[in-house]
């Protein structure tokens, strides 16, 4: 099992050695933050943490164990962070630590770690399941007419819950879904593309902006 980031204690005289970047906070939204738990080739060493297209996350590092999604508390914290060998060789060492092995001491160098630190992390699971997520979700609707946009009734943040719940395993107990640049009460009344975030209620409350796809059903299906 890998160590969680909330549970990785470095002792503070490797901090000189860390190179942090100044990643712009905006970036994060645009592109998923992962760890790597290998060598991958032109991309980074283990325990590397950068940011990679979602599609690459969700489509090959994650699903083959290359990568993790990692939780943080907002996205201030979500810094490039590139592991010298020291740290590889004590990360290496923590990620087959027994829980049970812990002291009293570990807890006071949990207390002076890096600000990776996080009172209530994220599930693994949990996260997963929300960056596994598509960028564009579609819905299929009848219109009035094939030669007009108008649908027959509308689509709401209810319905983007539902789906949520019934495909990505993300109930609205554990996820909240709005609209971006639209009053909360709006609905999709003909076909057309809006942005929506979602975001987790609990743990670090991270969020990713999908779209939202309103296509015609053709009266065949």
């Amino acid at each position: 099992m890998y160590a969680s980031s909330s549970r990785i204690a470095i002792n503070t005289t490797l901090k000189a050695s860390r190179t942090f970047s100044t990643t712009s906070t905006r970036l994060a939204r645009r592109e998923t933050f992962v760890e790597l738990l290998e060598d991958v080739p032109g991309l980074g060493r283990t325990f590397d943490r950068l940011f990679v297209a979602p599609g690459r996350a969700r489509n090959d590092l994650v699903p083959t164990r290359k990568a993790r999604f990692v939780p943080f508390k907002d996205n201030s914290q979500r810094q490039v962070y590139r592991a010298t060998d020291a740290d590889r060789s004590i990360l290496s060492d923590l990620r087959i630590e027994s829980p049970s092995s812990s002291s009293a001491s570990s807890s006071n160098e949990e207390r002076t770690s890096y600000h990776y630190s996080e009172p209530e992390p994220t599930s693994q699971s949990l996260l997963n399941s929300l960056h596994l997520v598509p960028s564009i979700l579609i819905f299929e609707r009848r219109t009035v007419s094939p030669d007009y946009p108008t649908l027959h009734g509308s689509l709401t943040l209810s319905d983007i819950q539902d789906k949520l719940d019934k495909e990505f395993n993300l109930p609205s107990s554990e996820i909240e879904v709005s609209w971006i640049g639209k009053e909360q009460g709006s609905r999709m009344k003909e076909l057309d593309s809006w942005s929506a975030e979602l975001k987790l209620r609990k743990g670090g409350k991270e969020s990713i902006q999908v779209t939202i796809q309103v296509d015609r059903l053709e009266e065949s299906q």
